[in-house]
């Protein structure tokens, strides 16, 4: 089974930059970050939401108290431990064997405004110490950081040992069963949920047992660094403010990349593709979308078909020159070049002839049961070579990573084997941002639905195949179901923290190779399925489409939801499920909110007709105190006609879908 995935950015790093904070605290605002230290040996980090206190002996550190301010809810009530680390021989160190080297550092952070990271941006307080444990050799630098806006705190380790794999185990979050902790997420990865508050080990490994009288959240082996988080989110606003600390934490905030793939297109298991496909394809969507319809695109993104299988991720000779031409073109249209590889080799045929190849080389490059292996020395280093050398040579803005460790079948449970290799890959994404700040890095096969895998990448796969067909009427119709019913199944019940708005869904299918192949060509399934793609809200707005066989009318379409998105682009930062599960015929659909603005889409999956209620507040989940009778005007409608409507107002209203139908709504609130 092959699933694809890409994504493409052109964003510059001026423009990384510039992005600011798309989604609003939903609650009082965290403020300036401050630090204290009482004449006891205690250290406090606090702004007007939260404050945690640190104690010191003289010899050891541990955490005495975090405090939501707002709320009075206190999670710690007897001292915890900074960390644990359990040793091949069984043997536990906890940080109270531990001694600190030298008396802990207070210090102000200087904001850094040319970072990626937009918390990274701010000023703010820390306290640093390091901490030995002799006989082990094991040395711990601690960091806990407040920067100013955030509603969470940072503790980050940095461990130095002679013998990495003495240590099996490491603990970073202990907390009481009676503390009320639950977690939030089936998959590895996931955090703890207390009430309001949320702590987690930011890594995408780390997983949460019950064990004794506590529940954990560790890793198996001693990686260099690691953090953890401890936050607050207003009442009832879980999600919202979670996704603010996400949106501050990720590699890149959320921004729309809409590009053109040439996956089920020129692209197929079957075949190579050369330059001269590639660019009718380039001047096609320049000429028709681009300056036909004044509508931008960040990329093309190519994927598999580009290398010469017997080399191993060198290009074919109908690449001559390689990307230079096709980079040339996208230019002219003020666009760029994207490019896939696969970690594990890909898929299929082409798949088998790169590991025959591989296992020529002097020393073979290493394998495992899916493939490649990134944890062996000699493919690694291949691997990063060709990655550096597509920066270097052709500029390029994003990699589609297709395809590491346990592939379709990654998440909880099942990463023993490839644990190394998952490893690898993450070691791999920390690089390359070295070499290019703003490269775009789209990660699919392979990863699940935990938040830190945007520590690393722009986005995650939905999981399932990349095509299939579910539920009752045409082809599209079911192809349309089966995409939001696997993100439904996939991602928001595995990962219900996961922010929709990062997601590789496989985009807008309309192509000949493949399942896309027997979809019908009728302009209204083709416009639900532009519209309903688009309202989903992800920054990951893949094109699967042979330009020629859009009508004026499908090129009308695209653009004018392309547009509608790219408008409301700050507002889908915040975009959530409404409604049921597509699998059951149920209307479905995505919401979002900001305090000027907010959208929402409906869609009715079965074949016969059904009314939606709609509650302003639940569907906007909106703060406590936020006005909840609002404005409704039709979007398709709108566009059509060119005269704004109210549809719907009120604190509630019903809707009524007929079979098939996808209804987009802008909302106002009404004063």
């Amino acid at each position: 089974m092959k699933i694809r995935f890409m994504c493409f950015l052109s964003f510059t790093l001026s423009l990384v930059t510039n992005i600011s904070a798309q989604i609003s605290y939903p609650g009082d605002l965290p403020g300036k970050a401050a630090i204290s230290e009482s004449a006891g040996g205690e250290v406090i980090l606090e702004n007007n939401l939260l404050k945690m206190h640190f104690s010191f002996d003289g010899r050891n550190i541990s955490i005495t108290d975090f405090y939501d301010k707002k709320t009075g809810n206190r999670l710690v009530r007897e001292p915890l431990l900074l960390f644990e680390l359990k040793s091949l021989d069984g043997k536990t160190l906890t940080s109270n064997d531990f001694a600190i080297l030298k008396k802990p550092v207070i210090a102000i952070i200087e904001g850094n405004p040319a970072s990626t990271v937009m918390a990274d941006r701010q000023p703010g307080k820390n306290i640093t110490a390091d901490l030995e444990e002799k006989r082990s050799g094991i040395i711990v630098h601690w960091e806990a950081e407040l920067r100013d806006g955030s509603n969470y705190i940072r503790n980050i380790f940095r461990f130095t040992s002679a013998d990495v794999n003495q240590i099996t185990r490491i603990t970073l979050i202990k907390l009481p069963s009676d503390s009320g902790a639950e977690r939030a997420g089936t998959v590895d990865g996931s955090p703890l949920i207390i009430k309001n508050m949320f702590v987690a080990l930011e890594y995408p490994l780390s997983k949460i047992e019950k064990e004794d009288n506590f529940t954990t959240i560790s890793v198996s082996r001693l990686t260099k660094e690691l953090s953890t988080v401890w936050g607050v989110t207003p009442v009832n606003q879980l999600r919202r403010g979670f996704l603010y600390y996400v949106e501050r934490e990720r590699a890149h905030p959320y921004h729309q990349v809409l590009h053109y793939n040439s996956w089920f297109d020129i692209s197929w298991g079957n075949r190579k593709f050369d330059e001269r496909e590639s660019l009718d394809r380039i001047r096609m969507f320049g000429d028709s979308l681009i300056n036909g319809r004044n509508v931008h695109m960040t990329g093309f993104l190519f994927d598999d078909g580009w290398d010469d299988n017997r080399t191993l991720w060198k290009f074919h000779s109908g690449f001559p020159e390689g990307f230079i031409n096709l980079k040339k073109a996208a230019e002219s249209y003020n666009s760029d070049v994207g490019v896939w590889m696969s970690p594990f080799g890909g898929y299929g045929e082409p798949k088998n002839s790169r590991i025959e190849y591989g296992n020529k080389q002097n020393p073979p490059f290493e394998t495992n049961a899916n493939g490649f292996s990134l944890s062996g020395p000699v493919y690694y280093n291949r691997f990063k070579e060709v990655t550096s050398d597509f920066i270097r040579k052709y500029d390029i803005s994003m990699f589609k990573f297709d395809g590491v460790g346990a592939g379709i079948g990654a998440g909880s449970g099942d990463l023993t084997v490839y644990r190394n290799d998952v490893e690898s890959f993450l070691k791999l994404l920390g690089d390359l941002p070295g070499l290019k700040p703003d490269i775009y890095l789209s990660l699919t096969t392979g990863t699940w639905p935990s938040v830190y895998w945007l520590k690393y990448g722009d986005n995650i796969w939905r999981g399932g195949d990349d095509t299939n067909m579910m539920g009752e009427g045409s082809k599209r119709q079911k192809w349309i179901t089966y995409r939001d019913a696997d993100t439904y199944k996939n991602i928001v019940k595995r990962g219900p923290l996961y922010p929709l708005n990062s997601l590789m869904l496989c985009g807008i299918c309309i192509a000949d190779n493949g399942n896309p192949g027997l979809f019908e060509m009728n302009d209204k399934d083709i416009s639900d399925e532009i519209w309903s793609f688009f309202a989903t809200g992800t920054n990951l707005q893949e094109l699967y489409i042979n330009p020629h066989k859009l009508n004026t009318a499908n090129w009308d379409c695209l653009a004018a939801a392309a547009g509608w998105a790219k408008e409301n682009e700050t507002v889908m930062t915040d975009i959530h499920w409404v409604g049921g599960d597509p699998g059951k015929g149920e209307v479905y659909g995505f919401a979002a909110w900001s305090e000027g603005k907010s959208l929402i889409s409906l869609r009715n999956p079965s074949e016969i007709t059904k009314d939606y209620s709609v509650d302003v507040a639940e569907v906007f989940e909106l703060p406590a105190g936020v006005n909840n009778n609002f404005l409704f005007y039709d979007v398709k409608a709108k566009i059509a006609t060119g005269v704004k409507q109210i549809t719907a107002k009120g604190k509630e209203f019903s809707v009524t879908l007929q079979p098939f139908e996808v209804k987009i709504y802008d909302a106002e609130p009404q004063y």
